[in-house]
Protein backbone atom coordinates (compact mmCIF):
# COMPACT_ATOMS: atom_id res chain seq x y z
CA UNK A 1 0.00 0.00 0.00
CA UNK A 2 2.86 2.49 0.96
CA UNK A 3 4.31 1.72 -2.26
CA UNK A 4 2.01 2.71 -4.72
CA UNK A 5 1.03 5.88 -2.58
CA UNK A 6 4.81 6.79 -3.11
CA UNK A 7 3.80 5.92 -6.65
CA UNK A 8 1.13 7.78 -7.38
CA UNK A 9 3.17 10.91 -5.35
CA UNK A 10 5.82 10.21 -7.96
CA UNK A 11 3.34 10.50 -11.28
CA UNK A 12 1.69 13.54 -9.75
CA UNK A 13 4.60 15.19 -9.52
CA UNK A 14 6.23 14.58 -12.60
CA UNK A 15 2.79 15.98 -14.17
CA UNK A 16 3.22 19.17 -12.35
CA UNK A 17 6.74 19.18 -13.45
CA UNK A 18 5.88 18.71 -17.17
CA UNK A 19 3.12 21.36 -17.04
CA UNK A 20 5.55 24.41 -15.91
CA UNK A 21 6.11 26.31 -19.37
CA UNK A 22 9.76 26.55 -20.12
CA UNK A 23 11.14 30.00 -20.26
CA UNK A 24 13.09 30.75 -23.73
CA UNK A 25 16.44 31.41 -24.27
CA UNK A 26 17.05 34.90 -25.11
CA UNK A 27 18.31 36.21 -28.11
CA UNK A 28 19.31 39.62 -29.67
CA UNK A 29 18.54 40.17 -33.46
CA UNK A 30 22.44 41.01 -35.19
CA UNK A 31 22.22 44.97 -36.43
CA UNK A 32 22.86 45.60 -40.11
CA UNK A 33 23.45 48.66 -41.92
CA UNK A 34 25.20 50.24 -39.03
CA UNK A 35 26.33 53.81 -39.23
CA UNK A 36 27.89 55.75 -37.30
CA UNK A 37 26.69 58.32 -34.95
CA UNK A 38 22.80 57.39 -36.55
CA UNK A 39 20.94 55.50 -34.15
CA UNK A 40 20.33 52.22 -34.34
CA UNK A 41 17.08 49.99 -32.94
CA UNK A 42 18.11 47.05 -31.47
CA UNK A 43 15.83 44.18 -30.81
CA UNK A 44 15.23 41.04 -28.54
CA UNK A 45 13.11 38.29 -27.72
CA UNK A 46 12.44 35.59 -25.54
CA UNK A 47 13.53 36.41 -22.60
CA UNK A 48 12.76 37.49 -18.53
CA UNK A 49 13.15 41.23 -18.00
CA UNK A 50 15.35 43.32 -16.93
CA UNK A 51 17.64 43.09 -19.95
CA UNK A 52 21.39 43.89 -19.89
CA UNK A 53 23.22 45.03 -23.32
CA UNK A 54 26.50 45.01 -23.81
CA UNK A 55 28.55 45.68 -26.88
CA UNK A 56 32.26 43.45 -26.97
CA UNK A 57 34.60 43.15 -29.31
CA UNK A 58 33.33 41.06 -32.68
CA UNK A 59 33.10 37.67 -31.59
CA UNK A 60 34.37 37.54 -27.74
CA UNK A 61 31.33 36.41 -25.99
CA UNK A 62 33.77 36.63 -22.76
CA UNK A 63 35.47 39.96 -23.49
CA UNK A 64 34.97 42.67 -21.46
CA UNK A 65 32.59 45.19 -22.50
CA UNK A 66 33.47 48.24 -24.64
CA UNK A 67 30.10 49.53 -23.47
CA UNK A 68 26.92 48.87 -21.84
CA UNK A 69 24.15 49.95 -23.93
CA UNK A 70 21.62 49.61 -20.96
CA UNK A 71 19.45 47.90 -18.96
CA UNK A 72 15.68 47.62 -20.31
CA UNK A 73 12.21 45.64 -19.72
CA UNK A 74 11.33 46.06 -22.97
CA UNK A 75 12.23 44.18 -26.08
CA UNK A 76 13.71 46.49 -28.07
CA UNK A 77 16.38 49.52 -27.51
CA UNK A 78 17.54 52.37 -29.16
CA UNK A 79 21.58 52.37 -29.38
CA UNK A 80 23.88 55.41 -30.96
CA UNK A 81 26.20 53.75 -32.80
CA UNK A 82 29.08 56.06 -30.87
CA UNK A 83 32.05 53.44 -31.43
CA UNK A 84 34.81 53.58 -33.92
CA UNK A 85 34.18 52.38 -37.36
CA UNK A 86 35.17 49.92 -40.03
CA UNK A 87 35.53 47.27 -36.57
CA UNK A 88 33.78 44.16 -35.56
CA UNK A 89 31.40 43.97 -32.82
CA UNK A 90 29.12 42.18 -30.99
CA UNK A 91 25.91 42.29 -28.90
CA UNK A 92 25.53 40.66 -25.80
CA UNK A 93 22.29 40.59 -23.74
CA UNK A 94 21.72 39.53 -20.62
CA UNK A 95 18.11 38.02 -19.39
CA UNK A 96 16.73 38.73 -15.11
CA UNK A 97 17.29 35.11 -14.88
CA UNK A 98 21.49 35.45 -15.40
CA UNK A 99 21.17 33.83 -18.76
CA UNK A 100 23.08 35.35 -21.81
CA UNK A 101 23.01 34.99 -25.50
CA UNK A 102 25.15 36.70 -28.34
CA UNK A 103 24.60 38.78 -31.49
CA UNK A 104 26.60 37.62 -34.77
CA UNK A 105 29.38 39.81 -35.62
CA UNK A 106 28.71 43.17 -36.91
CA UNK A 107 30.42 46.60 -38.53
CA UNK A 108 30.40 50.12 -37.79
CA UNK A 109 30.23 52.15 -41.19
CA UNK A 110 31.75 55.48 -41.79
CA UNK A 111 29.19 58.46 -41.79
CA UNK A 112 29.18 62.11 -42.11
CA UNK A 113 29.41 62.83 -38.37
CA UNK A 114 32.00 61.30 -35.96
CA UNK A 115 31.31 64.09 -32.77
CA UNK A 116 29.18 61.11 -31.18
CA UNK A 117 32.52 58.78 -30.64
CA UNK A 118 33.91 58.52 -27.68
CA UNK A 119 37.34 59.67 -27.07
CA UNK A 120 38.35 56.63 -24.69
CA UNK A 121 36.72 54.00 -27.03
CA UNK A 122 38.72 50.53 -27.48
CA UNK A 123 39.04 49.75 -31.03
CA UNK A 124 37.75 46.26 -31.47
CA UNK A 125 38.72 43.92 -34.12
CA UNK A 126 39.27 45.45 -37.51
CA UNK A 127 36.48 44.60 -39.89
CA UNK A 128 37.96 42.21 -42.71
CA UNK A 129 38.63 43.67 -45.86
CA UNK A 130 36.21 43.01 -48.92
Amino acid sequence: MQLSSFFIAIVVAVGIFAQTPAVPDPSINTPTGVIQCQPVQLTCSGTQPPFVITIVPGGEANAAPLETVGTTSENAVTWMADLPTNTNYTLLIRDGMGRTAASAPFVIFPGTDSACVKSNSAAASPAPAK
